[in-house]
């Protein structure tokens, strides 16, 4: 074989590394980005994924977990509820003011976190990302309302993402039986749209 032909030879296997290199990638990176636990159980805009934090969970899902920095306990020691949509259907954006109002659920302990669209926590100089069933303010009939806005509200408020879209992660703690055989029929709170810049 002369030197031309092993060169191209080389070439060759070379590309054919190379297309096999970025296919294999680019589709592992698609799947993963556009994977979504909200595929598996829907109550109104709030999905979950019953198995996550199990050994069950398939490889995409550990993958998603992984990406998004969930850190998942299994379903016996913590439900997670994710929403990206209001009550509209309609994607949270930054610009936009939302009301989330809801009552407890039965679990030992609850919080409510808002993310921006990287997944991470929404930076802000209060230092602000949550509210849990200990640090929100209540009606009289134990019912509580949370602004997620930009723009500073006088309780339950937590600051908006700067801009693009946003989501909410509801974490439930030790569910009680009620919420764990009821996963897709849970009272989860509302998020309704109440204005717009």
């Amino acid at each position: 074989m002369t030197k031309t032909r092993k060169a191209n030879r080389f070439f060759e296997l070379l590309v054919i590394v190379l297309v096999a290199l970025v296919i294999g990638i680019g589709s592992a990176v698609w799947v993963i980005t556009s994977f979504s636990p909200a595929k598996a159980i829907k109550a109104r805009v709030w999905s979950t994924n019953t198995l996550i934090g199990s050994v069950q969970a398939n490889l995409y899902l550990r993958a998603y977990i992984a990406r998004t920095g969930l850190f998942a306990l299994s379903k016996s020691e913590a439900l997670y509820y994710s929403a990206f949509t209001d009550e509209d259907g309609e994607p949270l954006r930054a610009e936009c003011d939302y009301v989330i109002e809801g009552a407890d659920l039965p679990a030992r302990w609850w919080s409510i976190t808002a993310y921006g669209k990287d997944h991470f926590l929404i930076p802000n100089p209060l230092n602000l990302y949550s509210y849990n069933m200990k640090n929100l303010r209540r009606d009289s009939q134990g019912r509580y309302k949370i602004s997620l806005s930009q723009t500073p509200k006088d309780e339950n408020w937590l600051p908006a993402a700067k801009e693009g879209t946003m989501s909410l992660v509801l974490r439930a703690y030790k569910p009680a039986p009620a919420l764990l055989d009821n996963v897709g029929n849970a009272d989860l709170p509302k998020i309704t749209k109440v204005g717009r810049r």
